[in-house]
Formats: C-alpha cells, sequence, structure tokens
C-alpha cells in the first residue's frame, strides 16, 4: 500500500501546486509534473497486485460512526487503478496546454487542481472497503465532476448540463444509501468484508440490493434510461475532462455493480437477465442516438452509452453463467466486462482529445462546419483514426478483442441445454451495434476530416503543439499495444472474472485454451496492419515515381466540385436513421434544396423534463404556503405533531 499512498500524497501535492503556484508560469507544469508522478506511482502498484497475485490494505482506526476506514487493492481494484491512473495522466499532460489560451478569461488552475482532486476520488473509490470510506469518496467525485462540467458557466448550456447531472447523480447516490444501509442491517459492521459475510442473511437473495445497485450505479454509468445527464455533461465540459468522464467516471458505475456482484456471490438468474436486457437496450439505442449527432462531443458522448450497454452484456453473461452454475461463462462474461471497460476508457479518452483538438483549433463543434481537417492536422487524423478504429471494434485494435470475448460468452452460453441458451439472441444484437458504429464513425471521421473545407473555420488552421498530441499518440500506441499483444489485457481481466465468479483459475480448465486461441488474434492482427503499411508504402512510392496519376473527384457534368456536392452529417445518416422511425430521436426536415436533421433526447425531451416541468409547477403552486410569519409557521409545527401522534396512537391500538 505505500505506493498507493505515494500515489494520492503525489497527487495532492500536484492540486496544492496548481493552487499555490497559480499566478506563477511554472505553476501548470509542477503541477502536471507532481500528478503525472503520483499516476504512474499509482499503476505500478496496480501492476504489482496483478503479477503477485497477493492484495493489499491498510485499515485506519475511526472513533466516529461507520467503525474502522479501510482501504485495499485487490486484482478488481488494481485493474481499474490502472485504467484510472493511465487515462488521468493522458489527461492531465493534455489539459495544461488545452486550458492554456483560457488562462486571461477563467481561472484555469482551479481546473487543474480540481482535475487532481477528480482522480484521487475515482482512486479511493475503487480502493474503499469500507462505506464511509466508499461513500466520501463517491460524493468527493461527483461534487469535482460537477465543478469541471460547469467550467463555461457563462454558457447557459453548460449551466444546464451541470444542473441535470447534479440531480441525476444525487438521485443515484440516494439509490446507494438506501443499498448499504438495507445491507448493513444485517452485517456486523460497515466494512466490506462483512457486508460480503452477511450476504446469505439478506432476505430474498439480496433482490432489493441488486435492484439499487443497478439503479445507483447506473446513473453513474450512464446506462440507458438513466443515461440523460451524460451527453450534454460530456458536451459541455473541456475535452480533457470529457476524457476522464467518459473514460474512467463513469466506469466507476461499472466498478460498483462488479463489487456488489463479487460480495454477495452469485446472483439470481433474473437480475441476470435483466443487466443482459438492458446492456442489449444501452447498446443499440445509443449508437443509434450517437448516429443522429452533430456536434461531435455529443456524438462521443452517446458511443459511451452503447460502450457501456456492451459491457453490460459481458456483465449479464456472467451473472447469467452464474446463476445457471456455468463457471466458465461467468468467468469469460465477467472478464469480458472488465477488458471492455479497460478499452474503451483508452479509445474513448483518446477520441475525446482528439475532439478537442479539433475544437480548439476551428471554435466549433458542429460537423456540419468542418472537413478536409486531415490534410491539416495529420497526427490529429491518425490519433483519431486509430480510435475510430478501436471502438467500431475491428482488428488490430483493442476494441475488438474485448468484444471478441463478449461473443465467446454469447456462443457459449448458446450452446446450453436449459434457459441460458436464449442468452445467443444478443449475438446479433451486438453485430447490430457494430454495423451502426461502423456507419456513425464512418459519418464523424469522414465529414470531420475528409472532403474539403466546409466553412472558412475549417481553413488555414494547423496542427497544435506536441504536448497535446504526445497523449494522444500514447494512448493510441496502448489501443494497438492491447490488440497485438492480447494477453496483457485479457489474462488480468480473466483473473479479475474468476475473483467476481468466486471460481478459482484452477477449476476452469477451458480458460486456458481461450488464451491460446487469443494470441491467434494478434497474430492475425500483426498481419493486417503490416499488410497495410505494405500497402501505404507501395502507393507512397508509386506516386512519388509518377507510376499512377492523381485526378480530381468528377464533379458529375460541373467545372469543379464544391463543398456543396459532398454529403453532409445529415444527409449521411438520414437513410439510416429513417429505418427506424421515431426510434431513432431525429426530426427531419427538408426542402427542395436541403435536409437537416435535428437530433433529441427521447428520454431526456420526452420524459424527464415533461415530469420536471409537472414537480415545478405543483412546488409553484405550494409557495403561497411560505407566508414568511412565524405564527404560520409555528401553526404548521403543530399540526404536523399532532398528525404523528395521531398516527403513533393509532399504530399502537393496532
Amino acid at each position: 500500500m505505500s505506493l498507493f499512498a505515494a500515489a494520492l500524497a503525489l497527487i495532492i501535492l500536484g492540486v496544492l501546486a496548481a493552487i499555490v503556484l497559480r499566478s506563477h508560469p511554472s505553476g501548470d507544469r509542477v503541477s502536471v509534473a507532481l500528478v503525472g508522478a503520483g499516476c504512474g506511482s499509482g499503476i505500478v502498484q496496480g501492476v504489482r497486485v496483478l503479477v503477485t497475485g497477493t492484495s493489499a490494505s491498510f485499515t485506519w482506526p475511526a472513533w466516529v460512526p461507520g467503525g474502522d476506514w479501510v482501504v485495499g487493492v485487490d486484482a478488481l481494484s488494481a485493474v481499474f487503478l490502472i485504467t484510472i491512473f493511465t487515462v488521468g495522466a493522458a489527461s492531465v499532460a493534455f489539459g495544461a496546454p488545452y486550458m492554456a489560451p483560457d488562462r486571461h478569461r477563467r481561472p484555469v488552475w482551479l481546473v487543474h487542481a480540481t482535475v487532481g482532486v477528480l482522480i484521487a476520488a475515482m482512486a479511493l473509490v475503487v480502493t474503499a472497503q469500507s462505506i464511509v470510506v466508499f461513500l466520501g469518496a463517491w460524493e468527493l467525485m461527483a461534487v469535482a465532476s460537477y465543478f469541471l462540467i460547469v467550467v463555461e458557466y457563462e454558457k447557459a448550456e453548460a449551466r444546464r448540463a451541470g444542473f441535470i447531472y447534479l440531480v441525476a447523480t444525487h438521485t443515484g447516490t440516494l439509490a446507494l444509501f438506501a443499498m448499504f444501509a438495507s445491507w448493513g442491517s444485517v452485517a456486523d459492521d460497515w466494512s466490506f468484508r462483512a457486508l460480503g459475510a452477511a450476504a446469505s442473511s439478506l432476505p430474498d437473495g439480496g433482490a432489493f440490493v441488486l435492484l439499487a445497485a443497478l439503479i445507483g450505479f447506473g446513473v453513474k454509468a450512464g446506462l440507458v434510461p438513466f443515461h440523460f445527464w451524460l451527453p450534454p455533461a460530456h458536451a459541455a465540459a473541456p475535452s480533457h475532462v470529457s476524457a476522464l468522464l467518459s473514460g474512467v467516471v463513469i466506469k466507476t458505475g461499472i466498478y460498483g455493480l462488479l463489487r456488489v456482484v463479487a460480495l454477495l456471490g452469485p446472483p439470481p438468474s433474473w437480475w441476470g437477465w435483466l443487466v443482459l436486457l438492458i446492456g442489449i437496450a444501452s447498446a443499440v439505442l445509443g449508437v443509434l442516438w450517437a448516429l443522429a449527432q452533430h456536434d461531435l462531443k455529443r456524438l462521443l458522448a452517446y458511443h459511451s452509452v452503447e460502450n457501456i450497454g456492451i459491457i453490460l452484456m459481458g456483465l449479464g453473461i456472467g451473472a447469467l453463467g452464474a446463476a445457471y452454475d456455468r463457471p466458465l461463462i461467468a468467468v469469460i462474461g465477467y472478464g469480458a466486462a472488465v477488458l471492455h471497460t479497460m478499452n474503451h476508457a483508452l479509445f474513448k479518452s483518446l477520441l475525446f482529445m482528439g475532439a478537442g483538438v479539433v475544437y480548439r483549433v476551428t471554435g466549433t463543434r458542429n460537423m456540419e462546419a468542418l472537413g478536409g481537417l486531415a490534410r491539416q492536422l495529420p497526427l490529429t487524423w491518425l490519433a483519431f483514426l486509430v480510435g475510430a478504429t478501436a471502438i467500431i471494434g475491428v482488428p488490430p485494435l483493442n476494441g475488438f478483442v474485448s468484444e471478441w470475448m463478449v461473443y465467446q460468452g454469447i456462443f457459449r452460453a448458446g450452446q446450453s441445454a436449459d434457459t441460458l441458451r436464449l442468452a445467443a439472441l444478443g449475438a446479433p444484437a451486438l453485430a447490430l451495434v457494430g454495423a451502426l458504429a461502423l456507419a456513425c464513425f464512418a459519418k464523424a471521421a469522414g465529414v470531420v476530416f475528409l472532403g474539403q473545407p466546409r466553412t472558412a473555420v475549417a481553413r488555414d488552421i494547423r496542427e497544435p503543439g506536441p504536448a497535446m498530441i504526445a497523449p494522444m499518440l500514447v494512448l493510441a500506441a496502448a489501443c494497438v499495444l492491447l490488440g497485438l499483444f492480447v494477453p496483457l489485457g485479457m489474462a488480468p481481466a480473466l483473473e479479475v472474472g474468476t475473483l467476481i465468479a468466486g471460481t478459482p483459475v484452477s477449476s476452469v480448465r477451458e480458460v486456458v485454451p481461450l488464451l491460446d486461441d487469443a494470441m491467434w488474434i494478434g497474430i492475425v492482427g500483426a498481419g493486417v496492419l503490416a499488410s497495410v503499411a505494405a500497402l501505404w508504402l507501395a502507393r507512397s512510392l508509386l506516386l512519388r515515381r509518377r507510376l499512377v496519376r492523381s485526378a480530381n473527384t468528377w464533379a458529375c457534368g460541373y467545372v469543379a466540385t464544391t463543398p456543396r456536392m459532398q454529403y453532409t452529417a445529415s444527409s449521411f445518416a438520414s437513410p439510416l436513421l429513417s429505418t427506424f422511425g421515431e426510434w431513432s430521436g431525429v426530426h427531419v426536415s427538408r426542402t427542395p434544396t436541403s435536409l437537416a436533421t435535428h437530433p433529441v433526447d427521447l428520454v431526456l425531451d420526452r420524459l424527464v423534463v415533461p415530469v420536471w416541468r409537472v414537480i415545478q409547477r405543483g412546488a409553484l403552486r405550494l409557495r403561497p404556503i411560505q407566508q414568511g410569519r412565524l405564527h404560520a409557521y409555528l401553526l404548521y409545527v403543530m399540526a404536523a405533531l399532532v398528525a404523528l401522534l395521531t398516527y403513533v396512537a393509532v399504530e399502537a391500538r393496532l
């Protein structure tokens, strides 16, 4: 635990450096260096736990309600620590140059300090081993996230996003309070060890705990229908904060679900089916709604909903495997959920950073106003292309590996002779998600980076400095590395899967052939990568020797092509969206000379906002009760006491 303690200490020093040196030119660099060093120390701690197979913990005796405060790192915590600190270090390094132009307009030092607090809070969330520490760190994470979402508070969009996030996240926290209150009532103390020991004493097999966990952690994870806070928050926050929110903050919800399952033991089958169905709905609807977006960051945010759905599909398969006593399926399902959590953190944070570069150099996130950026931002285009290829799940990148594991769990469940075989219906849903994701990123990458500039904002721009490019290239390299050397990610993910399933690795012998099969993924991926590199090199040589000619695109009989001849984001997606009708969440506007689509969030705009307005109107009608007169308030108190005494008297007679 010494390395983890050092990590937290260095991050806190980085926060203090950002505050103390806020007026000094080197303040940002000192803060970034300290937080980066803390993240590095935390990564070493996580790797050590995974390599040695031992866990570490520290108990701080607390003379306050809640008992001892326990912090520990086991295999599950280690995987999430490595993910949090990797994305955290990249985001901090990217954020310093990204926020530098805003130094004259807002307190940038406060953003850097809050990011450090957020990283430390997430690290405590995934290492807490007692209720008080967990909920304290959870609330600190929520508050820090809110302040980072409303950094551009002068914009109504940011204030609205922050308000929606605050209401949603505290609604989820209330569900967690209810979950821990119910669970802690049958435990000896409030440590996670005591909760696990008391799991068998929970009524109805822990049904209330599982449902409360699904709601409380599901809100944070952004699963459908609790996703409505996520797109506006990710779009409003600075891009390096969006990378943290999408890459790791929402994954603390996944961690919470995995930790609850690990403590409770095999969940009932109904919960596994429920999680699987919610995962399918989140994946399909998330990618469909992403396809309708024209704001680049909102598009990426909806893809977070999609990938949370894929993670939940793995979690659901694992829960079903445990419920139906299929340990191999349980290990594969849980392992797939953990692996896709890590992989998504890498390529989604990479994509948000790429979107941040685009926004910083052009001043807009509207894809309809962009185009042709690949020629002017070649390194950003390369990094974004790697992230887009990874997120659609094709080799040789890491996204393919974790989705392949989800397929493996689904197919093995489909081979069962009992009800579990119905889980095979998740395969076509996952295939549909992959196809829609391919269409969505063909739209995003093509409209933003290819073709010709559509407006003046996309012309005469240049690549930012290496300080912003380097973190993206590091994350891109990590995506390639985990796609080629598959056991690097799959082996620890399966180890965590055995921990959650409560099954020793030695008792699941079929896991070893799965790792052997995964080796071929890396070999095939390396072949694909080598083939692409060879073709690119051959093309470059042929162009250099003038053995092939390049010509302008045919202009359909016109003298030359113009930006108006290109596909827009609306026209590209409209044929696919029209297939899904109202479920696509888009309104189409057509004129004889143009076509435009206007996306809406079906849950937020059609359900949450109308319900909120009804509550607001009801509250306004109750406003006359507040007269500002003391005798009226005393009368209310007396009426409440009479009502309570009447209730107690009637209850006593019954």
